[in-house]
């Protein structure tokens, strides 16, 4: 089970902490009883929840939309003590130091930042864990969330909220709002306490309701509550937490990094914190000089490392919490000789590289590790070179050895993520074959969601075991060594468990895939050959145009400022274009355009939403500006940063296991995201070249989530449109409208479309409105008539839906499992996202298989020395192609690609040729 997504909220922490310690100084006076508390309490947290993600989040002292909504919100409040407010820029430079996200919004209160990273976790399937001893908060509680003050370590979950309260999670603000709170001033109705709060919500349900029924409620309350309706609204507003801020945050960004021991020393001496400021030299710390001792501790009692047996060949260790077993370094002929002999009689072993770098293109190999049952590892190490390192075998003579074996298709190869160790022989002239299994990607199959896949986390999960981490042996920050320079009496314990931890999980996940054929085959026969040919166009990458990318540039920021010059002419006045907040006075405040609307923080937005909306030039001047801002941040002024130098190339990297889905993901850059709408966001793709002699080749799947919705669904008006080839989106647009084909409109089509995708993502009326500008009314009216026209589309949802329920998955054209945890959410809105998750993911899903399909019959069916693949995007495959063999490459590619799989309706796939990515697609 994956730890808790944990947001602290840093001002509880401050203030508890204040208040619970007596004063304490340092010498030149400088007071620490809070910043020593609020520490404290927050390491006690990390060292008990172990989050792998994280927030501190603090109120700023900017006034927020609260104080304009209420001049007595929070007016009761005393001025914060001198001697508390000189200690909070040491508190934030301790938790940053530390390694731990801070973050705190001008305008916003902490309380508005957590709910929305709350939301923000919750739609990205993550639990959450608030630590908090503000009541306010239980109004985010539900199935995923769960409140905690840390002092007192009391938890409230749903059950929790409504035994503390007598409300349930979802009745929280009508709660605070019936019976107010002094504190916050918040007003609250006068003769309405929390338990006459709690009896009304309780026999009403909800603060509408109570008022629809004011009339039967008798006595002061019901007079009150009629008396009081204005400022009922307002405290409404005031004790609601926004969970909509736009915070451009990332998930990486709320990722726990290494301490920075360096400003942690200069904090603790001016902070005289001595036992903290020792610690750093304590023997747990990875940069003490006595770590080395205190990590051979890992190795149980009856390991063998001594120096002098390391020099005799062989250090074995034994590994308790995985059964009987043994572990060995490999530093002798006499050692390697019979090891040899059992890797070239193998039928299968598991194997792992260790390198001097997590990035493949610059890593180089520092030793292998091998493992053919679970009761022996060997680690051959060939290039650690601390002092005094032992001699080990020669890298070049022992990897012209292993060639053979490795090379070898009938050999089994297991491994965790052997893409990366299939790069890492690669650098070295070897190419990996007999690709068996891949314990991260089997982990990935058989349950995408229950946890990361990287080898400690599913290792946690399926062995109840704790590996050895990297940093343990390592150490943290610049100082962390690489592996060459690790010890061998701990890097031989730590890479031969690696291998160990393999062969291990390979004998569980293998176990437990056993019992769905469907799951075995997509490990088997789609996750691993794609892994193997992902590895390939990793390694060839796709060649960048620079010269055209610096001249984009430029165009780029010639345009903008022509473009910040022309907003500056309208609005009369300098100002700053990136600015959202003075792109907002200027628009709303000094030209009086109508439409503004002011955020939680008390300003405009401005987000790209808004400004389409508004019928004023300068709104359509900012947005091209962003536009062109992003597009040269991100692209045009970074992908040759990204490129190789020699050769201009460009190769990102995929990831097989980060979606829910089965869909693939590519980093560095993230190719994913290229955008391909609009003129200016085009001309990013035509910076991918073919290189002289070639040509791109571009070949994508037509529609392929409405055409898997039409064999999913059998519809039948949708299976017959698909199979005589009509225009999808004008037939709808005559079945909903009830027309004939060719008086259907440009605009008609264009509605029709929006629908047929946006169901697939479970748009609803209200969306639908907001999109094409209907009423309620005609949004209603429209769905009503496609589901009569597409029954059953209605059909498919409705039965997914309940599978979904039933069972906990729904599953891809293959058999793919795809979890839906929130579908018994008690939260509804939670519990609706899910549903309509659940009913898009079949379609993704089987799209995902689908192309990966694709890519296996291309690599096997199409001559590489005709066209090579280069990347995989969304459903489209690009490929380098020789020109002399397009005209009978364009249609083999359509076959290969429209044949991977039966379905009701054919697959329609597209082919374009090009000297660049643009010209092509």
């Amino acid at each position: 089970m994956m730890p808790p997504f944990v947001l602290v909220d840093g001002s509880y922490f401050l203030f508890r902490a204040y208040h619970a310690i007596p004063p304490l100084t340092t010498s030149t006076g400088l007071h620490t009883n809070a910043i020593r508390g609020a520490i404290a309490a927050i390491q006690k947290l990390m060292r008990r929840i172990e989050p792998t993600h994280m927030a501190v989040i603090f109120d700023t002292p900017e006034p927020t939309f609260r104080h304009q909504l209420s001049p007595i919100y929070k007016g009761d409040r005393p001025a914060m003590p001198d001697d508390l407010s000189e200690q909070i820029p040491y508190l934030h430079a301790l938790i940053r130091a530390l390694g731990i996200p801070l973050y705190s919004l001008a305008g916003a209160e902490a309380d508005d930042v957590i709910g929305t990273l709350t939301k923000h976790a919750e739609k990205e399937g993550h639990n959450v864990l608030i630590s908090t001893g503000d009541k306010d908060m239980a109004q985010l509680v539900n199935e995923r969330v769960k409140l905690e003050d840390s002092f007192k370590e009391r938890v409230l979950d749903v059950d929790g909220v409504f035994e503390k309260f007598g409300v349930w999670p979802h009745q929280i603000i009508d709660y605070l709002t019936l019976m107010g709170d002094a504190s916050d001033g918040i007003l609250g109705v006068p003769g309405v306490g929390a338990k006459t709060a709690a009896k009304l919500l309780n026999e009403y349900e909800c603060l509408g309701r109570i008022l629809e029924n004011v009339d039967n409620i008798k006595g002061r309350v019901g007079k009150n509550l009629k008396e009081h309706v204005e400022t009922i609204a307002i405290d409404h507003q005031l004790a609601s937490i926004v969970c909509d801020l736009d915070l451009s945050l990332e998930w990486n960004d709320l990722e726990l990094q290494n301490p920075n021991t360096n400003e942690l020393r200069k904090l603790y001496t001016e902070l005289e914190f001595r036992n903290q400021l020792q610690s750093l030299d304590h023997p747990n710390n990875p940069n003490s000089k006595t770590y080395k001792q205190n990590t051979q501790a890992i190795v149980k009692q009856d390991a063998v490392t001594t120096q002098n047996d390391i020099d005799q060949a062989t250090a074995t260790s034994q590994d308790d919490q995985l059964g009987q077993s043994t572990y060995h370094t490999v530093l002798t002929q006499d050692d390697w000789n019979p090891l040899l002999t059992r890797m070239q009689n193998a039928e299968k072993f598991a194997i792992d590289t260790e390198t001097t770098h997590l990035d493949y293109r610059f890593a180089e190999m520092v030793g292998f590790s091998i493992a053919f049952d679970s009761k022996d590892a060997y680690y051959v190490p060939f290039v650690h070179d601390y002092e005094n390192a032992p001699m080990q075998l020669d890298r070049d003579r022992i990897l012209q050895e292993i060639k053979p074996i490795i090379e070898n298709p009938n050999i089994k190869k297991i491994g965790h993520h052997l893409k990366y160790d299939a790069h890492i022989f690669s650098n070295h002239g070897i190419h990996l074959q007999g690709w068996y299994f891949d314990t991260m990607l089997a982990s990935y199959v058989f349950n995408s969601t229950a946890t990361r896949h990287g080898m400690d986390d599913v290792a946690r999960l399926y062995l109840s075991h704790l590996n050895t981490t990297f940093e343990q042996i390592a150490g943290k920050g610049a100082k962390q060594k690489t592996f060459n320079q690790i010890e061998l009496s701990i890097a031989g314990h730590y890479a031969a468990e690696d291998a160990h931890v393999t062969w291990r999980l390979y004998e569980v996940l293998n176990e437990k895939l056993k019992d769905s054929p469907e799951l075995l085959n997509i490990l088997h026969n789609v996750e691993m050959p794609v892994a193997s040919i992902l590895t390939q166009m990793e390694e060839v990458g796709i060649q960048l145009d620079p010269d055209f990318l610096s001249k984009l540039s430029g165009e780029f920021s010639i345009t903008m400022q022509s473009l910040e010059e022309k907003a500056i002419e309208i609005a009369g006045e300098s100002f700053n274009i990136s600015s959202p907040k003075q792109v907002g006075e200027v628009i709303f405040d000094k030209l009086g355009v109508k439409g503004g609307k002011k955020t939680a923080s008390g300003q405009y937005s401005t987000s790209e939403s808004v400004l389409e909306k508004l019928e004023h030039p300068i709104a359509e001047i900012i947005l091209e500006h962003r536009g062109l801002a992003k597009l040269k941040s991100t692209y045009t002024d970074r992908l040759v940063e990204q490129a190789n130098k020699d050769t201009m190339r460009v190769h990102t990297s995929y990831h097989q296991a980060n979606t829910a889905t089965g869909r693939l993901s590519s980093s560095d850059p993230n190719l994913q995201n290229i955008p391909i709408r609009g003129e200016i966001g085009r001309q990013i793709r035509k910076a991918f070249i073919a290189p002289q002699g070639k040509v791109i080749l571009a070949a994508d799947y037509s529609q392929i989530e409405l055409r898997l919705m039409a064999h999913f669904s059998q519809d039948e008006a949708l299976i017959d449109a698909f199979n005589n080839g009509q225009d999808i989106h004008q037939r709808t647009a005559a079945e909903v409208l009830g027309i004939a084909l060719d008086e259907v409109t440009s605009d008609q089509r264009r509605q029709a479309k929006a629908v047929n995708f946006g169901l697939l993502y479970g748009m609803s009326e209200f969306g639908l409105t907001r999109q094409l500008g209907f009423t309620r009314e005609e949004s209603r009216a429209y769905i009503k008539q496609y589901f009569h026209r597409y029954p059953g589309i209605y059909e498919y949802m409705q039965s997914t839906r309940q599978v979904a329920l039933e069972q906990g998955f729904v599953e891809t054209v293959l058999g793919r499992r795809l979890y839906t945890p929130d579908i018994n959410a008690r939260n509804v809105m939670v519990r609706k996202g899910a549903e309509r998750a659940a009913i898009n993911a079949p379609l993704q899903g089987s799209a995902a298989d689908i192309i990966k399909l694709a890519m296996i019959e291309v690599d096997k069916n199409i001559p590489k020395e005709q066209a090579t693949l280069l990347l995989q995007v969304h459903d489209e495959l690009v490929f380098e192609a020789d020109p002399a063999y397009v005209d009978q490459l364009i249609p083999q590619i359509k076959e290969v690609m429209s044949s991977v799989l039966k379905l009701s309706v054919p697959l329609d796939v597209e082919v374009g040729l090009g000297n660049n990515w643009d010209e092509a697609h």
